[in-house]
């Protein structure tokens, strides 16, 4: 087991370069740094490993439209059913919860090896119930209900640490795939999911928040369902917009000119572009207001499709917008909880994330389709101008509504 013990040992000093209070595996890890370890072996394992595998999948038996339809139909479930998990999370069952969902994604990845080739799209459609139970939402509203740290430094270390995902994912589908079928990457996939499950900390680990602020009282339902209708409108159109671009630029520019094979590997800057947006925010998180911040944010995010409109033929234009765009992003996900603990009730969180979640699902889902329709029938420049106005929407839908806050946004060590 001492591979293990190396795993943990290099996240940890990872996360405590970023400023967690986290400790060596083999005493006690912090109960941050624990879950920030789980959602990126999770992450790898459930959702970045399609993609990365998807080209090692297709072209025998398995067929590239069944299978990318089969992630788009998990992400509709995960979309669906993470409503229900944020209710588990309200109720005191989130870690028992994330547990056993993680479990069941163990078990369905080593069933997508032995069963016939026509139900593998079965099991990964089935996957939408693991990803719904582990990633992130759930995972947010149980720091913003129990740790002891604040909120925004306890997050941002997790989406710190879960941001290497991609980093891990895609290289090793690759070294595995050069010696192994497919089958023997997800074997190899569900036990880094399995060790994900084993790092998640239990009810015993997390200390209970002290809020700065006493308790507000609850609003009435409709005040509720109408603030989660304005936090995830304008989230949700930013992640459309990320996913339409992440999906669809490389086609875009190819489609403008043959000559532009570089944007191929652009992309991939994206992920590590996330990351020093995060580091950024933990410098800017002692000095903001999580709704000013996304205000800023949104303003911000008009950028990378400005750039794109004037550089669409030189390489260092396209990479300067996907630098700010995956900057931008990355500060996003840390935002998007912040700003719903800041105005929602507290006894009703893990819910309202999950709803709130739902809709940006909802619309990264939709994005590779109707950006395409876009594309086909606009171009390059109406597929970018498009993207231009579905930003401006989300800053309008950011700047002039109006929420009621609980007063309530900082959670203190105890």
């Amino acid at each position: 087991m001492w591979e293990l013990d190396i795993t943990f040992v290099l996240i940890n000093r990872y996360a405590s370069m970023l400023g967690a209070d986290g400790v060596l595996w083999g005493t006690k890890l912090d109960a941050v740094t624990r879950h920030g370890a789980a959602q990126l072996l999770l992450w790898s394992a459930f959702y970045y490993q399609l993609p990365a595998l998807l080209p090692h999948m297709t072209g025998g038996e398995l067929s590239f439209s069944g299978i990318s339809g089969a992630v788009t139909a998990a992400i509709l479930v995960w979309a669906v059913l993470i409503p229900v998990a944020g209710r588990l999370v309200d109720h005191g069952h989130g870690v028992v919860m994330m547990r056993l969902g993680g479990a069941l994604g163990v078990a369905l990845l080593v069933l997508m090896t032995v069963v016939p080739y026509a139900s593998v799209p079965l099991v990964i459609v089935a996957l939408g119930v693991p990803m719904a139970a582990t990633l992130y939402d759930p995972c947010f509203a149980i720091l913003l209900r129990t740790t002891g740290l604040d909120a925004s430094r306890a997050i941002t270390t997790v989406t710190l640490v879960a941001g290497l995902a991609t980093l891990l994912s895609f290289p090793l589908v690759m070294l595995i795939a050069a010696a192994w079928p497919w089958q023997g990457v997800v074997l190899v996939f569900a036990a880094i999911a399995a060790l994900g499950v084993a790092s998640i900390p239990g009810q015993a680990n997390a200390q209970t928040s002290v809020l700065s602020a006493p308790a507000s009282p609850e609003k009435p339902p409709h005040r509720t369902r109408f603030d989660v209708a304005l936090i995830a409108v304008p989230f949700g159109l930013a992640m459309f917009t990320h996913a339409a671009l992440l999906f669809l630029l490389p086609l875009a520019l190819l489609k403008v000119s043959s000559d532009n094979s570089w944007a191929l590997y652009l992309p991939a800057i994206l992920g590590p572009a996330q990351i020093a947006g995060r580091l950024l925010w933990r410098r800017l998180a002692p000095r903001s207001q999580p709704k000013s911040a996304a205000n800023a944010m949104f303003a911000l995010l008009l950028l990378p499709p400005l750039i794109l409109l004037v550089a669409q033929s030189h390489w260092m234009g396209v990479l300067l917008a996907l630098l700010v765009q995956g900057g931008l992003y990355g500060i996003h996900t840390v935002l998007r909880p912040l700003v719903a603990a800041s105005v929602l009730p507290l006894s009703s969180l893990g819910q309202t994330l999950g709803s709130i979640a739902t809709i940006g699902l909802l619309m990264m889902a939709a994005a590779p389709a109707l950006g395409g329709v876009m594309m086909q029938n606009l171009g390059y420049q109406g597929l970018i101008a498009s993207l231009l106005a579905v930003n401006l929407t989300a800053l309008g839908f950011a700047v002039f509504g109006q929420f009621e806050s609980h007063g309530r946004a900082r959670w203190t060590q105890s």
